[in-house]
């Protein structure tokens, strides 16, 4: 079993959403039965986490459970949409309270001021928000609507003013490659600018969104003008593998993510990667969860992951802002540099990814 896991990414009521992004894995996963009747392109659900509900029942097994196997001191909060669930701020509240950084993933719609101050309180909160451009035409993947697409870039105004870290996350398709340096460019005019990782658009259903090869162009010209935009951009070599990724069609170089990170579902469904939904290892609300957790990194699937060079499809297509570990791990970024993010800056975070490369590299000086 790995140890010192650094982070929990943990997916709650992942098919319930306020938008309807044509590209969601979410519609495209095959990881539950539900993925397959795309519930995401549904009406939401609504939920409640409250003690008498059977969420607030389970999201603090499930973290528990995690927690005290891997003491993960990183815990990311996605969905769906996780501000859909009432009484949700009393979940992100207890659980910033227990780990050294939250991160919360949302399209930013129903988040509201009040929500903003409350977290910025906290002073250990991390906003992750789904923006493609902040011009329709490059959001319209996400948002069909121009109306609502006003009202979405609103919202994530007053996210970027708010005072918290903020991340935006901008999933490069053939609708917002185009719009790629207007769209730094506007994030970089913002008083206090966020972090912008743009990334490809991902899943077994992507080639009908991906960036054409005509279009590839945009991305080369961006990662020219590192320099003019570089007060928004992680560091240079995340560019330099971004355009890697384009020119070689697809992912040519090692992930290590799976030994630093584990995601979890809210029905308690656990899987090896965050980035792509595999295969269920098992359930963390059975009398089973210990055994569960015991497989982490032994799999064959872990072995498939963490290969020297990608060896399944939906690996070869993937390449995410959790690539900067991976980059770290290869000594493309520094400790320094990877740090230098807010996610992971805490001192117990960096020394736990310290500890994790240098456990890597003293295995693989073993095999030699």
């Amino acid at each position: 079993m790995i140890d010192g896991l650094i982070g929990n990414d943990l997916v709650v009521n992942e098919d319930s959403c306020n938008l309807s992004c044509t590209y969601c894995l979410t519609g495209q996963s095959n990881l539950k039965e539900a993925h397959s009747e795309q519930l995401i392109f549904r009406p939401p659900t609504r939920d409640r986490y409250a003690p008498e509900t059977l969420l607030g029942k389970q999201l603090p097994i499930i973290d528990r459970r995690i927690d005290s196997t891997f003491r993960v001191p990183l815990l990311k909060v996605t969905g769906g949409e996780i501000f859909l669930v009432a009484g949700v701020m009393d979940f992100l509240r207890e659980q910033a309270a227990e780990h050294e950084v939250l991160v919360i993933q949302t399209n930013g719609v129903l988040v509201r001021d009040a929500h903003l101050e409350e977290l910025a309180r906290w002073g250990n909160v991390v906003l992750q928000v789904s923006l493609d451009s902040h011009l329709h035409q490059g959001n319209s993947h996400r948002v069909a609507s121009a109306k609502l697409h006003t009202k979405v870039v609103e919202r994530v105004e007053a996210i970027l003013d708010s005072g918290l870290d903020v991340e935006i996350y901008g999933v490069l398709n053939d609708r917002s490659v185009g719009e790629l340096a207007d769209f730094a460019g506007w994030l970089a005019d913002r008083p206090a600018p966020p972090v912008f990782f743009p990334f490809p658009v991902r899943g077994p259903d992507s080639q009908e969104f991906a960036v054409r090869p005509d279009q590839v162009h945009h991305i080369e010209e961006f990662a020219a003008r590192y320099e003019e935009f570089a007060s928004v951009l992680p560091p240079r070599a995340y560019l330099d593998r971004l355009v890697s990724f384009y020119r070689n069609s697809g992912r040519t170089f090692r992930c290590h993510l799976p030994r630093m990170v584990i995601s979890t579902f809210s029905d308690g469904a656990v899987t090896p990667c965050p980035n792509i939904w595999f295969s269920n290892m098992g359930n963390l609300l059975e009398d089973d969860w210990e055994d569960t957790l015991s497989r982490v990194g032994e799999s064959g699937l872990y072995q498939a992951l963490l290969a020297d060079r990608p060896r399944l499809d939906a690996c070869k297509g993937c390449f995410t802002p959790w690539d900067t570990l991976s980059m770290y791990f290869d000594d493309e970024i520094t400790l320094d540099e990877l740090c230098s993010a807010p996610t992971y800056s805490p001192p117990a975070i960096r020394a736990l990814i310290a500890e994790s490369k240098r456990r890597y590299l003293a295995e693989e000086a073993g095999r030699r």
